[in-house]
């Protein structure tokens, strides 16, 4: 009898992760690799260039998350793993650059002297978040079902807070608006630690790093994790430890149909493939695309955003008027640009003899620009930036980098249209999975876990080998 084989479409870090994991749990089993452009990573990318180490995709991971520093370390990277400077960042507002306040997670206040010494919010409403926090309204509730995140902030926390400083700091990794965006898909930590300590002010305090549990003895480190040869280097990795997988390059998939025996044909422009299962990466319009017999309205209506980011390199002597690791735009503030990082302060690998900024474009629903001419998009930048710095810019070099309706928004009730989407899929197609950016979370150690998690449930699915009598 011959081996099962599995087909892997989507060569990003999820199909990535997908073949090396399963080569592991399936050491019988077939597995190929389908992937429609001529290189693996997909948003994940580094410019490497003289000496600069810049990430064109996402720059980082957040290092709580392990899933993916075990992955790292697996395949021999350990060595290469780099935390960023905790240097000082900025919320930018109508009025200019404001600290972000010390001793906050994810926004929220856990120390609150230190929150009292913002600039970001008056007094009077430093005032009511503070006996909002310590004293939190008797009929508010721990929710059981889903409800947008801002619905669940603004009477914890008052709506100055949560416009000035957690709607700039959530909604953009995200891709949402806060007022729509899904609670317990996007940051079920919060509800999860209000529940175990009493209130959000005593869960979020659970949430802090040790440097801030232990006091200002202990240095702080940066909460986020990279590679210092550059994030594609997992890519490049994940390619030379695969053993048993077969990768196809240039191999867009045009349509899958059932055959009378169960299996699958994968009809490529390098003609058919066959399966026993298929694992789907690949944007979810093009899944609803795949599977035509399957009606699935949460794929179908899962709204994206576009965005861009505009790297600008200055050489090493040309000093910028921002004394930190960059900063994040309130939607309210009059700019196209919605963050920016300087990469050689948060990193020291990244840019040891230039000096750069990465500013990013592109709000839910605002995100024309990001289609618009390199030229277009470079004059509106450096617009904003000497708009901010007061005084012209003059980059060596400028790199633009476009995700095109590449952030899925995590809309309320995400989780359950998720799970009835798979389970759709399940009774029209057996044997078929899916993975990636639309269903268990945008950053790289969610799309990690996402396809470990969907190759165990594929293993309970496998028939029990024969036993020999």
């Amino acid at each position: 009898m011959s081996s099962k084989r599995l087909v892997i479409v989507g060569g990003g870090i999820s199909g990535l992760a997908a073949a090396y994991y399963a080569e592991k749990q399936f050491p019988e089993m077939n597995i190929t690799l389908l992937e429609a452009e001529g290189r693996l990573g997909g948003k994940v990318a580094t410019y490497r260039d003289e000496g600069l180490t810049i990430e064109r995709g996402p720059d980082s991971y957040v290092a709580r998350k392990h899933v993916l520093t075990d992955l790292i370390e697996e395949i021999g990277l350990g060595e290469q793993l780099v935390r960023n400077n905790t240097s000082q960042a900025y919320i930018l507002d109508a009025r200019g650059l404001h600290p972000i306040p010390k001793g906050a997670v994810m926004g929220i206040p856990t120390d609150l002297e230190l929150f009292a010494e913002t600039s970001l919010l008056t007094e009077e409403e430093k005032a009511e978040v503070t006996e909002r926090l310590l004293h939190p309204a008797p009929d508010l509730t721990i929710p059981e079902t889903d409800i947008p995140l801002g619905e669940y902030l603004r009477p914890r926390l008052g709506d100055a807070l949560v416009e000035k400083l957690i709607e700039p700091l959530l909604s953009g990794i995200y891709a949402g608006d806060i007022d729509r965006m899904s609670t317990f898909a996007t940051y079920p930590q919060f509800v999860a630690n209000e529940q175990k300590a009493g209130s959000l002010f005593e869960g979020m305090r659970l949430m802090r790093p040790l440097d801030q549990q232990q006091g200002p003895t202990l240095k702080a480190t940066g909460q986020f994790l990279s590679l210092a040869t550059g994030l594609e280097s997992l890519v490049e990795r994940l390619e030379e430890v695969l053993e048993r997988t077969e990768i196809r390059l240039e191999t867009p998939l045009r349509s899958i149909e059932r055959e009378e025996d169960g299996r699958y044909r994968l009809e490529t422009d390098h003609g058919p493939e066959y399966a026993d299962d298929i694992l789907l990466t690949i944007p979810h319009r093009q899944v609803v695309s795949l599977l035509p017999d399957a009606t699935l309205p949460g794929l179908a209506n899962l709204s994206t955003h576009s965005t861009a980011t505009v790297t600008l390199i200055f050489d090493k002597e040309t000093a910028l008027p921002i004394d930190g690791t960059g900063f994040i735009v309130n939607r309210r503030a009059p700019y196209s640009i919605t963050a920016c990082t300087a990469i050689d302060q948060k990193w020291n690998h990244a840019a040891p003899n230039h000096t750069v900024l990465r500013a990013f474009i592109g709000r839910p629903g605002k995100d024309a620009l990001v289609r618009e001419s390199d030229e277009m998009i470079e004059r509106v930048v450096l617009e904003d930036l000497e708009n901010i710095c007061g005084r012209p810019l003059q980059p060596e070099r400028v790199v633009i980098s476009r995700l095109l309706d590449g952030l899925p928004a995590y809309t309320v009730g995400h989780a359950q249209r998720i799970q009835e989407v798979r389970e759709i899929v399940a009774s029209h197609y057996p044997h078929i999975h899916l993975a990636g950016l639309a269903y268990d979370g945008v950053g790289l150690p969610d799309c990690v876990a996402g396809v470990k998690a969907t190759l165990e449930q594929m293993a309970l699915q496998q028939p029990e080998p024969c036993k020999e009598s």
